[in-house]
C-alpha cells in the first residue's frame, strides 16, 4: 500500500473542490517506486482525487509503454494528464 503524505496545503490541480478538500496529499512526480527522488521539486500537492487518477493515468502509461489513446487521456482533467505524462517522462529517462 502506498503512503501518502498528508498536508492541509491547497491543492494545485483543481482551482475549486465540492466539497472542500480539507487533508491533500504530497504526489511525487517520478513515483519514489520507479527511482524518483524524495525531494520537493518532485512533489507537488494534490487532492486525493487527483492523486487517484495521476496514478490510474499512468498505469495506463505504463501498460502501453507510452502509448496511450485520446480516447484514455481525454477522461482525466488536463493537470493530471501534464503530471501524469511528466511523471511517465521522468520514469524512462531516470531524471529530473
Amino acid at each position: 500500500m502506498t503512503e501518502h503524505i498528508l498536508t492541509s496545503e491547497p491543492c494545485q490541480l483543481h482551482n475549486t473542490h465540492t466539497p472542500a478538500s480539507h487533508l491533500n496529499h504530497r504526489h511525487h512526480v517520478w513515483p519514489l517506486g520507479e527511482g524518483g527522488p524524495a525531494t520537493a521539486a518532485n512533489q507537488v500537492v494534490v487532492c486525493p482525487t487527483g492523486h487517484y487518477n495521476i496514478h490510474a493515468l499512468l498505469d495506463e502509461y505504463r501498460t502501453r509503454n507510452g502509448s496511450v489513446s485520446y480516447t484514455i487521456i481525454r477522461c482525466y482533467a488536463r493537470q493530471e494528464r501534464v503530471l501524469a505524462a511528466l511523471g511517465w517522462d521522468r520514469m524512462v529517462r531516470k531524471a529530473m
